[in-house]
């Protein structure tokens, strides 16, 4: 069966990211000349954002990385690489989490909104490499946002099962919080390895950490009974924590398997 034909539950995730030092994702709101020579992008209503697009190509490298280095022969596809699999083969495991060339993604990372207007302006300078020094009309602006801001978001995980193959046997074996288990996983990995997104992070800019601020689980027969929120787990409850561990359970079983065809 195609992955989405079918409902049989949904997962949302309410995050936050909270900015460890200034961040700077730009992007133009308007077609008046700007106040500031890089501002930060921002929603109708004056308050910055990190597009989820941007979180979500931050999230799926960092998972390419990460499979790639486990030493476990995973085939984790080249996004860009020219022929048919260009934009994803929709096979191996990132695609199946975050979509391919023709699957769409099962993770849908919604837009975070800040908690606050408050924005910065850094100062910068283009330096001539071979001179040393600044270079002629090199001094340039940035818009922050500063440090300790939250920006908050959510995140819908379509259909949680991911299937083994068993072409011995010629059966199927579901893992049914696998997609669960590896956002939450990979959401661990980014904060203690990379921990960075948006544009100077090698300046030092763009170092946040991602929470989970909670979790609903709604399934097919939720919607039916006009139950819209589902089963809800709050971070540090014991519920939460057996759910964490049985999802990351079904995701490293996936992942041992090497079947995902």
């Amino acid at each position: 069966m195609k992955m989405f034909e079918r409902l049989d539950n949904r997962v949302i995730v309410n995050y936050e990211v909270v900015t460890l030092s200034d961040l700077h994702i730009g992007g133009h709101t308007t077609t008046e000349p700007a106040d500031v020579d890089n501002p930060v992008i921002k929603n109708a209503d004056s308050y910055p954002i990190i597009p989820g697009s941007s979180l979500k190509g931050v999230l799926r490298t960092e998972m390419e990385r990460l499979l790639r280095g486990l030493n476990m022969d995973i085939k984790v596809c080249d996004i860009f690489i020219s022929g048919k699999d260009r934009g994803g083969c929709n096979k191996c495991p990132v695609c199946k989490l975050f979509g391919g060339n023709e699957l769409a993604s099962s993770i849908r990372i919604k837009d975070a909104t800040a908690n606050s207007k408050k924005t910065m302006v850094r100062d910068g300078v283009a330096i001539d490499r071979k001179k040393r020094k600044a270079k002629d009309g090199g001094k340039y602006d940035t818009e922050v946002v500063p440090k300790g801001t939250v920006f908050e978001g959510t995140c819908i995980i379509e259909n949680t099962d991911l299937v083994i193959e068993n072409t011995e046997l010629d059966n199927k074996k579901y893992e049914n919080f696998a997609k669960l288990g590896a956002f939450l996983s990979l959401l661990d990995f980014f904060n203690e390895c990379s921990g960075s997104i948006g544009h100077a992070s090698s300046r030092g800019f763009g170092e946040v950490k991602l929470n989970v601020k909670g979790i609903n689980i709604i399934t097919a027969q939720d919607y039916l009974d006009g139950n819209y929120t589902g089963k809800s787990y709050v971070p540090d409850s014991t519920e939460y924590r057996e759910l964490k561990n049985n999802a990351v359970a079904d995701w490293s079983k996936y992942i041992k398997s090497g079947k995902y065809d």
